[in-house]
């Protein structure tokens, strides 16, 4: 056939698969699904397109990187929503990451040769995002005035209870049933999650003057669609065999509260405890792009196959209304073990949250006065002495168990393996009832430092600047008096697991 189309070429080349005769092809995790052998690949796309159009976009990331150097981007951003980025990127290159993992256990897992093509396309995706986070990380650290926090990136990450956020959200991405893998990874974060990540949060970058963020997100987000594609065409194939819905189901309803919890959580801080202008309230964006286009009109056209939307919506959204309120305030009473400076709220912060989240002061207000007060070290006192016990982290979502209030928590105590745990909800309770061997493995945070000094604690995971005794995290954006290693034990504070 003389000039045949791209579409004929990409048939003919999914006829050719081949067995292995060196190795047993066995898949890390079983399947309990059943897997027709043909699926649909929507993109049909050939290596040789894919690598043209992806190293253009990638001339233009690192050509916009460039630029912003030279304009000095970093020197004029509000520091605010830079300190932000500091947890920020690591957390999202963690995800990366275990995306990149997670696309390839997908190629060794499904004997699907129509879906492996998409799946060879995102590990590809995958890796390039990665490369693209870690240049932005490296751009602040070489440009930003307080590059302490960028430093030390992953390993603050993983010291940190955020660290064990991602790790508990992201994790699922390559563990467990290759279909759940796909459940989690291409339908639940990527299609219901990634606009508010990747789109969203951008334009939170922009009105903040810092333009480097967007830069590298929107190149990104330009290969999201794939992915949800390649979620999409592993749904649509196995969805067809009616044995598979009730395994369908679950997944879906584990996942989406689980990636709620994370992604909620930590793009409702980052867009509006890190910025000083705010172009929207999250729970719109949540409401847009979660509820009226995944739900509304991705889930809508499954519902002649029997699969239902989650069916913990509505307790998701009312988490949404406070959730990211009561963990943003967790984490500034925290702030000693934090790698980031956390500015306090003020006048026109609280006003536009009391706009756009009524009752806000009256519950929240006073906490920040009070953090904002003991910001400076001559108070010799931090916020986490005022509270009553240290709240525990969720043994599912690792997220603290102040949900969906401070007032009001939700919480739970499990049993596992002769231990007790918490949960933070209902929804995790649930998820830890399905499988509890999976999630009692894991330490409580505040078990690991029980009975240590704050300082200590603080020392031991490497959270000081290069002077050896000023903190990274500091409860304010002063560089004139930053606290140090000395005022945290003049404060003879003992840190104590609040389960034991």
């Amino acid at each position: 056939m003389a000039n045949p189309t791209i579409e004929v070429v990409h048939e003919k080349s999914k006829r050719y698969d081949w067995g292995f005769d060196y190795a047993r092809p066995d898949p890390k995790f079983p399947t309990r699904y059943i897997i027709p052998p043909k699926g649909k690949d929507p993109f049909r796309s050939m290596l040789r397109g894919y690598a043209a159009m992806e190293t253009e976009k990638d001339n233009r990331v690192y050509g916009g990187l460039d630029s912003n150097v030279r304009y000095r981007n970093a020197t004029s951003a509000e520091p605010r929503f830079i300190e932000g980025m500091k947890f920020g990127i690591p957390s999202f290159t963690d995800a990366e990451y275990q995306a990149t993992c997670g696309s390839g256990f997908l190629i060794a897992s499904m004997k699907n040769q129509e879906l492996r093509q998409g799946y060879a396309g995102q590990m590809l995706d995958e890796v390039r995002h990665t490369q693209i986070e870690v240049a932005l990380r490296k751009y602040y650290l070489k440009n930003y005035h307080d590059p302490a926090g960028f430093d030390i990136g992953q390993i603050g990450l993983g010291n940190h209870p955020i660290g064990t956020l991602a790790r508990a959200s992201f994790q699922s991405f390559n563990t467990g049933d290759p279909v759940e893998v796909s459940m989690c990874l291409n339908i639940v974060l990527e299609t219901a999650y990634t606009n508010p990540l990747v789109v969203a949060l951008p334009q939170v970058a922009a009105v903040n003057g810092e333009h480097a963020m967007p830069t590298a997100f929107l190149s990104i987000q330009s290969d999201e669609s794939r992915h949800m594609a390649n979620g999409y065409g592993t749904l649509m194939s196995v969805i067809q065999e009616h044995d598979n819905l009730p395994f369908l189901q679950e997944s879906l309803d584990r996942h989406f509260w689980h990636q709620h919890q994370s992604m909620d959580t930590l793009v409702g801080v980052l867009s509006e405890y890190f910025a000083v202008e705010r172009p929207w309230a999250y729970k719109d964006v949540w409401e847009e792009w979660v509820v009226d286009d995944f739900v509304g009109s991705y889930m809508s056209r499954l519902s002649p196959f029997g699969l239902k939307p989650p069916a913990r919506l509505g307790d998701v959204a009312r988490y949404v209304n406070d959730m990211h309120h009561s963990v943003a305030i967790a984490l500034a009473a925290m702030w000693p073990l934090n790698f980031w400076r956390t500015d306090p709220m003020g006048p026109a912060d609280y006003e536009w949250f009391e706009n756009h989240y009524p009752g806000w002061t009256k519950s929240y207000g006073g906490l920040w006065d009070a953090f904002r007060d003991m910001s400076d070290p001559s108070s010799a006192r931090i916020l986490l002495q005022e509270l009553p016990s240290l709240p525990p982290f969720c043994q599912v979502c690792h997220v603290p168990c102040v949900m969906p209030t401070l007032h009001a928590p939700e919480t739970r105590i499990v049993y596992g393996e002769g231990k007790k745990f918490a949960v933070c909800s209902e929804g995790c309770e649930w998820i830890f009832n399905l499988n509890p061997t999976i999630y009692s493995g894991c330490a409580n945070w505040w078990e690991r430092f029980d009975g240590m000094d704050l300082a200590d604690v603080i020392l031991a995971l490497g959270y000081v600047r290069p002077d050896g005794k000023t903190l990274i995290g500091q409860p304010h954006l002063n560089a004139e008096r930053m606290w140090t290693i000395d005022d945290i034990r003049r404060l003879e504070y003992e840190v104590k697991d609040p389960l034991k």
